[in-house]
């Protein structure tokens, strides 16, 4: 289950499907400019360039969390990658008073999901939709739409793809669609997978993991949330 054996991509790029067999590696780069409160403001003074709005805000980053559990050397843990997603929306509840709530209805989920073989003991898709059902519960998480970017670029291995798609999704109201997803993967339950075309949304969640068990969080807003 750590590569596919498919040969025709609709076949391999198959995330949170009952289909998927494995991962398909992929590559590139991302850039990304982070610019404090306060910068922005002094940014927002200079005068306007034609062709060139100076005071253009894409997102917001509102917060990042980044543990590990030394779990496995290569495996996640379910448990950990639970109780760190509820602590990072806790903390996000308390500093910016958005609600669980608030972000499933009005949020997208960009998932890690490398297409690990569908198995009920451990697969990527499942250890995410649990930990997921464990903050959200099932009634909001019904309700959260859940994207993926690595069935369009393969597993880039440290490239994060997803922060870029979370700023544009939030920027252009659009979603991309759910890779190949044909069949339904009866152990992942009722999930809101994307089909794709225009989406009011305020946030984007995102989860990232790696070897070890590391997991990340990040938690992106709307230009206009304040």
């Amino acid at each position: 289950g750590a590569a596919t054996t498919e040969a025709a991509v609709e076949d391999a790029a198959c995330p949170f499907d009952k289909r998927r067999s494995g991962m398909i590696l992929g590559a590139g780069g991302i850039g990304m400019v982070l610019e404090t409160e306060s910068s922005c403001q002094e940014r927002m003074k200079l005068p306007a360039i034609k062709g060139c709005n100076p005071c253009e805000i894409r997102a917001r980053l509102l917060a990042t969390q980044y543990s590990n559990s030394a779990f496995h050397g290569a495996a996640l843990d379910r448990k950990h990658i639970a109780s760190e997603l509820n602590r990072f929306l806790s903390e996000i509840e308390i500093v910016h008073g958005i609600s669980r709530a608030e972000i499933a209805t009005h949020g997208v989920y960009f998932s890690h999901e490398t297409s690990t073989h569908a198995s009920a003991a451990a697969s990527c898709a499942g250890n995410e939709v649990g930990a997921l059902r464990s903050a959200f519960g099932d009634e909001l998480l019904s309700k959260l739409m859940i994207l993926n970017t690595k069935g369009f670029t393969g597993h880039p291995m440290g490239v994060s793809f997803e922060d870029v798609a979370a700023v544009e999704v939030l920027m252009r109201q659009v979603v991309p669609p759910m890779p190949n997803y044909k069949e339904r993967d009866e152990y992942l339950g009722d999930i809101k997978i994307s089909k794709g075309g225009a989406y009011a949304c305020r946030y984007a969640l995102r989860f990232a993991a790696g070897f070890g068990s590391q997991v990340a969080f990040a938690l992106y807003a709307s230009s206009q949330h304040e």
